[in-house]
């Protein structure tokens, strides 16, 4: 098989070997400024997601984003910034010649092709992030109004009303959807349950099923209100994901919906407030946060 096509291997090598030798300095020359002036905008990019960077763990700090999120967008942050230094650091052997000629045309494409690319994706997902962050990423539920006093399950008439609530991160994240129609895109819902520093009375009925999801021995009251916290957040979700999924479907351009959620106990949900009570009714609630990201 191989002699068969041997004759035509030879012409297709030497077409390719005349090309080659045909490219002239001038474009040669003319391909690496190119280059360089590409690497100005890698540089920007660059600085672009330290911005990014910066902009995730201020919003994290102010509990205006979840942790899913930040970390999901560190680690595109942290694999970009790694593929841009490669590209440089090739670019540098480079840069390091006295002279550039018709030997280096090959490593020059290439890189320029490589760097265009990366531009092209890098771009993309940094205005996608950036529209991701300039909206309202988290709903605040306050406990009391759909929780009664020592309960962790939603009663029947705020159930019938709760979709008021879910509707402003309903409607963002459909919004957004809709904005990408070409790009697969994933949603992340997180909710965080917060209590506040209350005691929680022995033998009462509350105390019992508290302390029947709590696996450790001697459970401190903070361990009881991170319990409750907990279920409160389960329970929140779980109604969101039934009001959700009859908005909601996968398929499209929507290719998978993520459910999650977790109890903050007696942390503070609002680090900016420093006047917050024991029983501070600011500090039951739980905040509801939404996500998009390419797949």
């Amino acid at each position: 098989m191989i002699k068969k096509l041997l004759p035509y291997f030879i012409p297709a090598f030497i077409c390719f070997l005349i090309l080659a030798a045909c490219v002239s300095q001038k474009k040669v020359v003319a391909a690496w400024e190119d280059l360089r002036s590409k690497e100005t905008q890698l540089n920007a990019n660059e600085k672009a997601l330290n911005d990014l960077n910066e902009q995730i763990k201020k919003k994290a700090e102010r509990n205006e984003i979840d942790d899913t999120t930040a970390v999901r967008i560190q680690r595109f942050v942290g694999v970009s910034k790694a593929e841009i230094d490669k590209l440089e650091a090739q670019n540098a052997i480079l840069e390091g010649k006295t002279t550039i000629d018709k030997s280096d045309w090959a490593t020059i494409r290439k890189n320029l092709e490589l760097t265009n690319e990366l531009l092209k994706s890098t771009a993309d997902k940094l205005a996608m992030i950036n529209d991701l962050l300039n909206r309202t990423l988290v709903i605040k539920i306050d406990e009391d109004i759909i929780f009664e006093p020592g309960k962790y399950k939603v009663s029947a008439a705020a159930a019938q009303t709760i979709s008021k609530i879910f509707d402003p991160a309903a409607n963002e994240i459909e919004s957004f959807v809709k904005k990408y129609p070409g790009v697969d895109l994933s949603v992340v819902i997180n909710a965080n349950g917060f209590a506040d520093g209350t005691s929680i009375a022995e033998g009462t009925s509350l105390y019992k099923d508290i302390r029947a999801g709590i696996k450790i021995p001697n459970p401190t009251n903070k361990d009881l209100n991170k319990e409750l916290s907990r279920l409160r957040a389960e329970e929140a979700m779980g109604l969101f994901k039934k009001y959700f999924d009859t908005r909601f479907q996968p398929g499209r351009n929507l290719k998978s919906i993520l459910y999650t959620f977790e109890g903050k106990g007696e942390e503070l949900p609002n680090p900016k407030i420093s006047d917050y009570k024991i029983d501070d009714e600011r500090r039951r609630v739980v905040l509801l946060y939404w996500s998009v990201f390419p797949e």
